[in-house]
């Protein structure tokens, strides 16, 4: 009798299509005599040299600088196919490191094609799109990453097709490429290429051809027809693959004159066409053929991926999981896995690498569900690894994240990882079984992550498709209205009695963001300062720190403390070039009401940080000097001598178009300079916190504000990868910034700056690191964001490229209500004009609309600009909803 595993495999073929890990295996994987697991001594005698073989990992995020891949590329050396695995299907952070390491090895090693475990027609759209610009890849992925791809269909692959468009954009004759190499649906459009190729090149075989494939071109979605198939009468799933094999004979048959690219992708996509009906044609209600259909998967799988290798010339990263990647079994369900037959074809050229992780949380349908759809995915939380595991040994190296070439590492560390242990693999489904792993024997190299987060899923475009809990749902709104509390007013007058609720979702909070959807509203201005005078009021909140120069806020914390200066002259002065939309009434009131209260509160005032890095004005420099003559004269003419030059003596707004626009060999020697400065002063540290102590703290950090602005002035934004990294080093200084001035001064602040600053995840493919995740990632749960959303109104903003903007480019424009299907849409529907939401405890139905990727929009200095895709429960604490927003009112240049 067939035990319970082998009835639910026969019976779930679409599952386990992309969902064989998490099988059981009762025995060792490919014979390995070893002990399941090694004794504590063992381990414990190991982790030294397995610490040594590690190299950590500065991020999984595809951004910033490359050096911690240095040894990976090392490694890779002469492959030409490199595996890059996932231990689970629907982790962010496995798919974001193959994106890293991708975008690397396309960089710096040359790597120009991208493989990944999809269908292949689908592989062919996408490929298209990346070469001509022409289709939508949302699309794409909506209507081809169904049923068991369906973990495909998220923001982390969108990221990286549009960071290949971008690529090709920027190299047009060095592209990269994209296919697929999976064997389970064959859209219509191989059918179409292949038709219309005998059509020209064959019209004799015209007839034929058409004959044998009537009827086999799908004319359901993806999901539909992959569910048809499957349940089909065997006989007739094996009279389409006669037909499908016959076709592909004919084609073969006729063998090109010379090189006809033409001919060779016809017959390619005859070939994956002739492998889908294949594969629906065994019996998979006989228990002993479920092995041999996953063997026969993962050959073609190999085949189709050296193809497009030999056809291509390229060297390719290989995308999909572990179990299919890896060059030795590791369930009785999959007995040949992708990995052995490219390792067995390629030998070295074929280079494989694990991945790992101890905890963390996965998107996954339930245990042995068939068919899965959109609204079987959830969100799993997965425990710690348990002692006698492979990630449990993994886990107890020092670093965080790393990796290590387990092909070098040291003799211990590799006794130690010879021995086949418990690993999870987990699939669409959750809970897995435990597959046995050796990882020696499995994989050339090994990455583990201490912990992942879940996948970032995008709403479902295609006809007939419909995301989780539609913006129709007949609970939803109802939910949403309950949960939402209404805004009296976005003036910053009391009572303050409608923001309460408000105070109890951010009432242990060390910093709070507030976002802006536009940054030309006065409505988005306004309620950022009704909301700071809440929290310094009733919360004991005590500093502002705002998207501005980290100069104009020592100007303005000066005033703020002493009366000294005049506020509308030192934002006049500081305030130019992008900065000018922080020009307003609107932030003079909210300076104008922070001096009154300091007046009327003189031993508990309250501050004003800025916290960027695209300006450093003069008094930067002179308090650096000034702090140099008293405390280190010695260091005075070094000082004075690097810094020669470079203190602004145009007004800002000129400054910033002038260094901007200087040479690059100009911006980076001036970088140099500036941090031989930082060098020199950090030399000189004091023990203690003493008064000198803490001028010298201050004097190091304007220091390191001025290299900052520096440093942000000298990448190349005439290459898009540099220009992306100096997009994340922005975001990065300024978060490093704030959390300086919350250590500095100790108080709690509210953070007002653009929702695509203070958001936990960013939603542009070119801003790849913001600020609100690396403060979520310091601070934890004491940093909460709060972003806005508006449905219809004005704003200031300039025309589309204006790039350094004065007075006269900036006009008022009006964005008309929200389109259907996006995020303000919905939120409009709610009954109170303005609102505001506690997405952490709202209602299980509005968070499950809420965790789904969809147009919002999020307009910065520039209009128009097409709605961006946002995942607000990933993005957000809360969300403020107004009905209709107004432009701010500027102040007059001084």
């Amino acid at each position: 009798m067939a035990s319970p595993l082998t009835r639910r495999l026969a019976a779930a073929l679409l599952v386990w299509l992309t969902a064989v890990p998490g099988t059981a295996a009762a025995a060792p994987a490919g014979g390995d005599t070893g002990a399941a697991d090694g004794s504590l001594t063992t381990v414990g005698d190991a982790l030294p040299a397995l610490e040594k073989a590690a190299r950590p990992l500065r991020t999984t995020e595809p951004s910033g600088g490359f050096e911690d891949l240095r040894p990976f590329g090392k490694a890779v050396g002469d492959a030409v196919v490199v595996g890059i695995g996932e231990a689970a299907h629907g982790s962010h952070d496995f798919v974001t490191f193959r994106d890293r390491a991708f975008r690397y090895l396309v960089e710096e090693k040359g790597f120009r094609s991208f493989v990944l475990e999809a269908n292949w027609g689908a592989g062919a759209r996408l490929d298209h799109y990346l070469l001509t610009g022409r289709g939508d890849p949302v699309r794409i992925m909506s209507e081809e990453f169904q049923n068991a791809h369906l973990l495909l269909h998220s923001q982390e692959y969108l990221d990286m097709i549009r960071w290949m468009r971008a690529y090709n954009v920027a190299h047009p004759d060095d592209p990269v490429r994209f296919a697929g190499d999976d064997s389970s649906y064959a859209g219509p459009e191989l059918y179409d290429r292949v038709v219309d190729h005998v059509r020209r090149a064959h019209p004799d075989l015209l007839p034929e051809v058409t004959g044998l494939y009537e009827g086999l071109r799908p004319t359901l979605p993806v999901d539909a027809w992959m569910r048809a198939a499957v349940t089909a009468p065997l006989d007739e799933r094996r009279a389409k693959a006669e037909r499908t094999g016959r076709v592909l004979e004919l084609l073969g048959a006729r063998k090109p004159a010379g090189t006809d690219e033409d001919h060779a992708w016809a017959v390619q996509h005859a070939t994956v066409i002739d492998q889908v009906a294949r594969l629906y044609a065994f019996d998979l209600a006989d228990p002993r053929i479920a092995p041999e259909a996953m063997a026969y998967r993962d050959t073609v799988m190999a085949e189709n991926t050296l193809w497009w290798h030999r056809h291509t010339g390229h060297r390719l990263v290989l995308g999909g999981h572990n179990s299919h990647l890896y060059t030795r079994s590791s369930t009785p369900t999959l007995p040949v896995p992708q990995g052995a037959v490219l390792r067995r074809r390629l030998g070295d050229g074929y280079l494989t690498v694990g991945l790992s992780f101890d905890r963390g949380a996965v998107h996954a349908t339930a245990q042995g569900l068939q068919n899965p759809a959109d609204r079987d995915v959830r969100r799993f939380d997965v425990e710690p690894s348990v002692p006698g595991s492979a990630e449990h040994v993994l886990d107890q190296v020092s670093h965080r994240d790393w990796y290590a070439d387990l092909r070098t590492a040291p003799p211990a560390a590799r006794a130690l990882l010879d021995v086949t242990r418990p690993k999870r693999e987990i699939g669409t489904d959750f809970p897995p079984s435990v597959d046995q792993v050796n990882l020696l024997r499995s994989a050339d190299l090994v990455v583990h992550l201490h912990e992942i987060r879940p996948s970032r899923r995008l709403a479902r475009e295609a006809a007939g498709q419909r995301p989780p809990t539609s913006a129709t749902s007949t609970d939803l709104l109802p939910a949403l209205e309950k949960a939402a509390h209404p805004l009296r007013t976005v003036q910053p007058t009391g009572p303050f009695d409608d923001l309460h609720p408000l105070g109890e979702a951010v009432s242990d909070a060390r910093l709070v963001g507030v976002g802006q959807a536009v940054h030309g509203s006065h409505d988005f201005l306004a309620l950022q300062h009704r909301v700071f005078r809440y929290l310094v009021e009733e919360k004991g909140f005590r500093a502002l720190i705002l998207e501005a120069p980290f100069s104009a806020g020592l100007r303005l914390d000066d005033y703020l403390l002493t009366g000294r200066g005049d506020p509308a002259r030192i934002m006049s002065e500081e305030f130019q070039n992008a900065y000018l939309f922080m020009r307003t009434r609107e932030v003079l009131g909210l300076i104008h009401w922070m001096r009154a209260y300091n007046i009327a509160h003189p031993h508990d005032p309250v501050r004003f940080a800025g916290n960027d890095s695209s300006y450093a004005g003069p008094e930067l420099y002179d308090r650096v000097v000034d702090h140099v003559r008293r405390a280190h004269p010695d260091l005075l003419p070094a000082v004075t001598e690097l810094y020669e030059g470079l203190r602004p003596t145009l007004p800002a707004g000129e400054h910033m178009t002038a260094s901007f626009e200087a040479p690059l060999a100009v911006r980076r020697e001036k970088a140099e300079r500036t941090g031989r400065v930082l060098e020199l002063l950090r030399a000189r540290s004091f023990a203690g916190r003493t008064v000198a102590g803490d001028d010298h703290v201050r004097a190091v950090r304007n220091a390191e504000i001025i290299h900052q602005v520096a440093r942000q002035d000298a990448f190349d934004y005439d290459d898009p990868a540099d220009e992306r990294e100096g997009l994340a080093y922005r975001d990065t200084v300024m978060a490093d910034n704030t959390l300086w001035w919350l250590r500095q001064t100790g108080a709690r602040a509210v953070l007002a700056a653009h929702n695509g600053h203070v958001y936990l995840q960013g939603y542009d493919p070119d801003y790849p690191v913001i600020q609100g995740g690396l403060l979520r990632r310091a601070l934890g749960d004491a940093y909460r964001a709060v972003g806005l959303a508006f449905d219809h109104g004005s704003f200031h903003a300039t025309d589309a490229g204006v790039s350094n903007p004065r007075d006269e480019d900036v006009k008022v424009f009006r964005s008309g209500p929200s389109v259907a299907d996006s995020v303000e849409h919905t939120l409009d529907r709610v009954s109170h004009r303005d609102w505001y939401l506690d997405l952490r405890t709202a209602p299980s139905v509005v968070r499950a609309w809420l965790d789904v990727t969809r147009p919002k929009r999020e307009i910065g200095t520039h209009w128009p600009r097409d709605p961006d895709p946002v995942n607000l429960l990933r993005s957000a604490d809360v969300v403020v909803h107004l009905h209709e927003i107004r432009p701010f009112r500027p102040l007059p240049q001084s």
